[in-house]
């Protein structure tokens, strides 16, 4: 357990945590703890979440709680600058280190320019931007950037447009909440062992958290 330094209003404490190195405890490192449980059936976990965003009103605790499952994000974007915007032939031309890195900020500055338009376009629908297709739009920003590359930079606010559009028309259905329990297969560790009942468990619309307040305060121990 993690000492508990200094409690917050939003059910989140301050603590302090130190690296494998540190054998003598000298160089503690700030961190703010966010302790929750899931409204799953049957599953009373304390979940612990762990941040260097020690301010409250900069992070408060249930919302991240509620976007710490959305961490794997950046797996998905790997996928998208990799495999689709990328591709198997993507090749640098540059033969500089200098040029290289021109050509990696240009690659990205493309996909945050993607993501921003889909981001735009949900927000003017009111739409979840999960449920917009990266693939969809950068095959429509190819399609539109050929035929605009001849006309004046007046013409892209109605290729914006017609983008919005398609994207609206073709939405990717939504995304179904996943539950599971925290359980193994085989006996490893301290885990709860896999059963029958753990193979499909009911999954309820959305899950809700509750904040697990900490169990007591400590005062902080001066370091020599």
């Amino acid at each position: 357990m993690l000492p508990v330094l200094e409690a917050f209003n939003d059910g989140s404490y301050l603590s302090e945590i130190f690296i494998s190195g540190d054998q003598s405890r000298r160089d503690p490192i700030s961190v703010r703890v966010v302790e929750y449980t899931l409204s799953r059936p049957g599953d009373d976990t304390v979940y612990q979440l762990i941040t260097t965003i020690c301010d409250p009103v900069q992070a408060p605790a249930t919302e991240l709680a509620g976007l710490y499952h959305q961490r794997w994000e950046i797996e998905t974007t790997l996928d998208e600058l990799k495999t689709h915007q990328g591709g198997p032939r993507l090749v640098w031309r540059s033969q500089y280190p200098d040029g290289i890195e021109q050509e990696i900020y240009g690659f990205l500055l493309v996909h945050h320019a993607l993501r921003e338009v889909m981001h735009h376009t949900a927000h003017q629908t009111g739409t979840d931007p999960d449920r917009l297709s990266f693939i969809r739009t950068l095959r429509i920003a190819r399609r539109y950037v050929t035929g605009q590359a001849a006309l004046p930079p007046s013409r892209l606010k109605t290729a914006l447009t017609y983008t919005a559009h398609e994207l609206r028309e073709r939405l990717l259905p939504p995304r179904r909440p996943r539950s599971n329990p925290r359980v193994l297969k085989r006996k490893m560790t301290n885990s709860h062992l896999k059963h029958t009942h753990h193979r499909n468990p009911p999954q309820p619309p959305t899950l809700a958290i509750t904040l697990a307040a900490p169990t007591k305060t400590t005062r902080r121990r001066n370091t020599p």
